[in-house]
């Protein structure tokens, strides 16, 4: 498996007293990181394998938290503003579903005090946490799943599912690598995770005859690319809304395949979900894979045909 991270490209949205320590994290290590942590106050965190693991200043992993680096107002502010490029009113629209989105695909979810404008949130101020989620490629991650399934023949109806952190973007990713040498895939890529476009050109391998709807709701993008690209399959990560479940059921018969994923613990979970137990019982998807988290992140669980999901 070839792996890549885009840890080193987001190292620039750090203060230099926090980039500095970030950079002396060893390269063996550097590549497993998974997200970075900030809490006003608290210490600068990393997770690796499932675990929050401290940083000091020498960039090691620290045992004590009195030996890590505290998180102070300056610093998160600092952070906050180089994640939204210093406006605040360009990244508005995703701040207020509570991310942003930085280059390589890498995630910055934001949590503070709401800013309400009568029922509904206008703004965010006093940014009191910040955990980047750290983009990365694992080219080759997929052949083990597809050789499970029976080959790149049987792929399609399928929903990968798992807790937060399971690996389920990474896998869709080579999937779509995968499927996209040989057929037309439409990637939809609402939040620009899966393909981190730029400029019109994908920074991740996403498949010589893959069509990337950048930044398009995926209820949006599957009316839309049914309709002008002719796809065989559809690639889109966690649906579960009332129209994202329309769009789907709307292009039943049209001969296009779904492969999706979703949050949730275990297969029964899904199951109990009306939405998608509404693409179950329509023959949307025929099979879930349930991934595991922590250290066997991206590992496949289990792989259960729908008729036996609830």
């Amino acid at each position: 498996m070839q792996i890549s991270s885009a840890f080193r490209q987001v190292l620039p949205y750090f203060p230099l007293q926090l980039q500095t320590a970030l950079r002396r994290i060893p390269e063996e290590q550097a590549v497993q990181i998974q997200e970075i942590r900030l809490r006003i106050g608290r210490n600068l965190h990393i997770v690796t394998q499932g675990t929050e693991r401290v940083v000091t200043q020498e960039g090691a992993f620290a045992s004590e938290p009195a030996d890590g680096l505290r998180i102070s107002r300056q610093l998160m502010d600092t952070v906050f503003q180089n994640l939204s490029s210093h406006s605040m009113h360009s990244v508005l629209g995703t701040v207020r579903l509570g991310f942003i989105t930085v280059a390589g695909g890498s995630r910055a979810g934001i949590c503070g005090t709401a800013v309400m404008q009568q029922t509904s949130l206008d703004s965010l101020r006093a940014v009191s946490g910040i955990n980047l989620r750290i983009a990365s490629e694992r080219i080759g991650c997929a052949d083990a799943l597809i050789q499970r399934l029976g080959g790149i023949q049987y792929l399609g109806g399928i929903l990968l599912a798992g807790p937060p952190s399971s690996g389920k973007t990474t896998l869709l990713r080579d999937i779509a690598r995968i499927l996209g040498e040989r057929y037309r895939v439409s990637l939809l890529d609402e939040r620009g995770e899966l393909a981190a476009v730029s400029n019109g050109v994908p920074q991740y391998s996403v498949g010589i005859q893959t069509d990337v709807f950048d930044g398009y709701p995926k209820a949006q993008a599957i009316s839309i690319s049914l309709r002008v690209m002719s796809p065989q399959y559809i690639i889109c990560d966690e649906i579960g809304s009332e129209a994202e479940t329309e769009a789907m059921l709307q292009s039943l018969h049209t001969g296009t395949s779904f492969i999706a994923s979703a949050h949730a613990g275990s297969a029964d979970e899904l199951y109990r979900r009306p939405q998608l137990r509404l693409l179950f019982q329509s023959g949307v998807f025929h099979t879930v894979v349930m991934l595991h988290s922590g250290a066997e992140c991206g590992a496949v669980a289990a792989v259960v045909p729908v008729r036996q999901a609830g």
